[in-house]
Parts: C-alpha cells; sequence; structure tokens
C-alpha cells in the first residue's frame, strides 16, 4: 500500500506520485517507496521511509486547519520530531539530491537518472553548493532553487526572513492554535503571559478525552491538532479518525483516511 493516491488527490505533480509508489527510485538506497509503517500521524503523507534510523520524509499537511503544507523529515526514533525541509516539489527533490551528493561525493549516473525523471535541472549547482556546505540545510540557499520560499530547515541569520508557516522560534500571533506537538522543536516558543499551550502540547494529557471534548464542541481543527499529538495508541487513533471522517464531507479527506487506516498497524504500539 502507498500514498500515491492520496498525493495525486492534492494535486502533487505527478513527480512526487511516481516516487511515493516506488515508480521513479531514489539515488539514496536506504530510502524505500513505497513507504514502511513505524507508526506516524495521519498529518505526514510519507513518500519516502529509511528503516535504518527510522525517519519518514513525506507531505505535511493539517486538516480543518489553515496552514500551508509543505515537506518534512519525521525522525521516529527522536519522538517523532518533524521538521520541514522543503515547500515545493522541487525542493523537495534538490534535497534529496543534495543527501545523494553528500554521500556519494558527487553526482553519480543514479543521481543523474532520478534528476532526469522528476525535472530537477540544477543538479551542477547544487554539486557546487554542496562543495561549500556539505549535506548542510543552512548553506542550501546558496543554490538558487532554495532561495525564494525558504523552509525553515534551512533558515540562517543570513538568510532572510522565514516567510512559511511552519511553528518556529520567530512565530509571530496564536501560532499554538495551528500547530501539534511533533512541530515544535524548540523551547523558546513565544507564548505570552496570559496564554497558555492546550492540551494536546502536554504528553500527560490523555489524548482521547480531550480529542472527545474537542469534537463535542464542533472544533475540528483542535481534534485533529490533537490526533497528531503524541500520546495515542494506534488503536485509539483508528477510532478517532474514523470519527473525524464521519463529520467531514470532503472526498480527499476521505482518502487519507483510507490510506492511513490501510497502513496503521495496531500491533505498533502508539505514537
Amino acid at each position: 500500500m502507498n500514498f500515491g493516491n492520496v498525493l495525486k488527490a492534492l494535486n502533487l505533480p505527478d513527480a512526487v506520485v511516481e516516487c511515493a509508489a516506488g515508480k521513479v527510485r531514489s539515488p539514496i538506497c536506504t530510502l524505500e517507496a513505497p513507504a514502511q509503517w513505524f507508526g506516524f500521524p495521519p498529518a505526514l503523507i510519507p513518500i519516502w521511509s529509511d528503516g535504518s534510523r527510522p525517519t519518514y520524509i513525506g507531505y505535511w499537511k493539517h486538516w480543518f486547519v489553515e496552514r500551508e503544507p509543505c515537506f518534512v523529515k519525521m525522525y521516529v526514533s527522536s519522538d517523532r520530531m518533524t521538521t520541514e525541509i522543503a515547500r515545493t516539489p522541487s525542493q523537495l527533490f534538490g534535497v534529496i539530491a543534495m543527501m545523494a551528493i553528500s554521500l556519494d561525493d558527487g553526482v553519480t549516473p543514479d543521481l543523474e537518472q532520478f534528476a532526469a525523471r522528476v525535472g530537477l535541472e540544477n543538479l551542477s549547482e547544487l554539486d557546487a553548493v554542496s562543495l561549500k556546505t556539505g549535506d548542510d540545510p543552512k548553506g542550501f540557499p546558496k543554490a538558487e532553487l532554495f532561495q525564494k520560499t525558504t523552509p525553515l530547515d534551512c533558515i540562517s541569520y543570513d538568510s532572510g526572513p522565514y516567510t512559511g508557516e511552519f511553528p518556529n522560534e520567530s512565530a509571530c500571533g496564536n501560532w499554538w492554535e495551528t500547530s501539534c506537538s511533533f512541530e515544535i522543536l524548540s523551547t523558546n516558543m513565544r507564548v505570552p503571559d496570559d496564554a497558555s499551550l492546550p492540551g494536546w502540547f502536554d504528553p500527560a494529557q490523555e489524548k482521547t478525552t480531550l480529542f472527545e471534548e474537542f469534537m463535542s464542541a464542533g472544533r475540528l481543527d483542535y481534534a485533529w491538532l490533537t490526533l497528531n499529538s503524541t500520546g495515542w495508541s494506534i488503536a485509539d487513533a483508528r477510532r478517532a479518525i474514523s470519527e473525524l471522517q464521519s463529520r467531514s464531507n470532503d472526498k480527499v479527506f476521505n482518502s487519507v483516511v483510507a490510506s492511513w487506516l490501510s497502513f496503521a498497524d495496531v500491533d505498533a504500539g502508539c505514537y
């Protein structure tokens, strides 16, 4: 089972869909597609998995919440910490290329074939940048591909301000109302003295109870963010996403739910 049908329904380019289906081979031997199940919340639509760490690279989309979707890397063994690595499909392929160049110490025929299949045209520039900064994302904006709509993972003091919507230390407004716990990587996130973080950020909070409270109040957005925060057994998460589906009237969301349920093995325990 793969998430290619979901990515296609979300109008992602065919190259992304084919990568997720394993029809386009990754130039990195440890990246597998279709992705394997190591346990992940339904906000993640996996494209590749790496069982040696394990990690996921995939599309990150919040439903019932006004947020820009993006591409992320999720570190399963680090409490599923999730970082924004790309904001466009081209940047995603650029990230994969930079990883491959670093691993293989240059551009290989496999990478050239991958680039041709996905339409990545600036391998020589990426290779030149990698000679200076390696695979450090903070160096990626030296390449034109990453100079506009720069992903959060690539932001540094000299790269210009971050213009995306992934939660970060410089985030303004009530960022906690549109974010989940897996996205919060820093303890320095700004929270006004007269505000407090919602319960879904508290790992000790009983998530099923909180979810039901939000569902009863008609707050599908808060229920979704609760479902995509730590503290769920897979069995409870399966019931919760089915309940959300019953309250939704979105065919694409139905496709997400169907794919996640077909993937979410209760024997995997929890997330």
